[in-house]
């Protein structure tokens, strides 16, 4: 879910980004600051959801290996 999202915020803050320009031309200041910060958020959001998957990652690890029974760790190593 969370690679989803990624991809879909980067996906937004691209535009946004792009956009900035075309919207400061015919909006002036107000449409440039507007799409900048909107491109922006969807970056931090991009962010928030990358750390929050490497911690559920992270998880589903741990108890993973904890689940491994300690011979087969040992003859792994």
């Amino acid at each position: 879910m969370y690679k989803k999202l990624r991809i879909i915020f980067t996906i937004l803050s691209a535009i946004c980004i792009a956009a900035a320009l075309p919207l400061g031309t015919f909006f002036d200041w107000i449409g440039f600051i507007t799409a900048a910060i909107g491109g922006g958020l969807f970056f931090i959001l991009m962010l928030l959801c990358k750390q929050s998957q490497e911690q559920e990652e992270a998880k589903q690890q741990k108890e993973a290996e904890e689940q491994t029974p300690p011979d087969e760790v040992k003859r792994e190593k």
